[in-house]
């Protein structure tokens, strides 16, 4: 399964920082920022109103990959965690098994380009037949111009 590139990263995470399955961790949201695509650098909370405003896009980010890494069960959040984010709360993980089979595979280059292959492997495979498809059109002109 190949996942968005934030609940993929996030997931990931989870598998470094918890390392089994059906362990309970618990995380800051503030401290999983680094952990999803940002244009924006935060290393303490901003203080102006338009700062304030990007930081909780940022940390709402955190708040829906968790919402459908749960809802694809690859992560037990625990109840009533659902709905109380903010920068400051602990939020409880567990990784089931499906979850940490795939964190860990997100964690291997080799296996995460595997997954992705899989994925797409029907695009993948024209690409390359028509990329031959030019290299041997090209070798036929070139002959056919001597």
């Amino acid at each position: 399964m190949w996942l968005p590139e934030n609940e993929r990263r996030l997931l990931q995470a989870y598998y470094d920082k918890i390392g089994e399955h059906d362990k309970e961790e618990h995380f800051f949201l503030k401290d999983l920022l680094q952990f999803i695509k940002s244009n924006l650098s935060f290393d303490k909370p901003p203080s102006s109103g338009e700062d304030m405003k990007a930081y909780s896009n940022e940390l709402s980010k955190i708040v829906v990959a968790n919402k459908v890494l749960e809802a694809r069960k690859l992560i037990i959040l625990r109840e009533g965690q659902h709905n109380n984010y903010s920068s400051s709360s602990s939020i409880p993980v567990k990784l089931t098994l499906t979850g940490y089979d795939l964190g860990r595979k997100y964690n291997s280059w080799l296996s995460r380009s595997g997954l992705w292959f899989a994925e797409y492997k029907d695009h993948w495979f024209w690409l390359i037949v028509s990329f031959l498809g030019g290299i041997i059109g090209a070798l036929i002109v070139n002959w056919l111009s001597k």
